[in-house]
């Protein structure tokens, strides 16, 4: 097994994704799992995307860890996903964003529609998703490739994971959640005061 952990960035990562990223990386030594962080930065993040999964081939990786720059995950995030033996598993987390829905999805026609529930434990199949936290084998990459030259490459208004997502699907693969394996996402919240205010009698 060789991992490659690849972050797509646009600039600076978050101190707590460091934090999480340290971790992982100690309890992959601890494994023996021989591994690689990549970075890589870039406004075009589809672009980004292609040239880490490219590589991730070319230099011979089994498995590609997908980690955002902005996601916070337990240590042993790798194994547990791994312990699937599937082509392709996500984790579950949410949209940075309200309503703050989460971000794996049962159908992309005529619209993506989320999950409104899902189970508590146990592999659920799924349409797409994001790639917060997504572990899938390099076969994937290489079968999708031969559909797809560009394999991220947005379309009709769907992002560069959700159009990944359609094309390993269109291959043959089935996309799959573990709902236990939880992430956060690192979002920023405008705060406004929210005082008392004294009349002034003397106005």
């Amino acid at each position: 097994m060789k991992l490659m952990v690849a972050i797509p960035t646009l600039d600076y990562v978050h101190f707590n994704f460091t934090r999480c990223l340290i971790g992982l990386t100690q309890r992959l030594e601890r494994m023996g799992v021989e591994y690689e962080i990549c970075f890589l930065g870039g406004t075009l993040v589809y672009l980004g995307r292609d040239r880490l999964a490219s590589e991730a081939v070319n230099k011979g990786f089994t498995h590609v860890l997908w980690l955002d720059a902005d996601m916070v995950f337990d240590p042993d995030v790798f194994e547990r996903l791994l312990a699937h033996h599937k082509p392709f598993v996500t984790g579950l987390y949410a949209s940075r964003h309200a309503p703050y829905l989460a971000t794996v999805f049962e159908s992309l026609a005529p619209e993506c529609k989320t999950f409104e529930t899902v189970p508590k434990e146990g592999l659920f199949e799924i349409e797409a998703c994001g790639f917060g936290i997504v572990l899938m084998e390099s076969k994937v990459i290489l079968d999708v490739y031969k559909h797809c030259e560009l394999m991220f490459q947005p379309f009709d208004a769907h992002g560069e994971d959700i159009m990944f997502c359609k094309r390993a699907r269109e291959t043959g693969y089935t996309l799959y959640c573990d709902p236990t394996v939880r992430a956060g996402h690192i979002g920023h919240v405008t705060v406004w005061p929210n005082v008392k205010e004294i009349e002034n009698d003397n106005a």
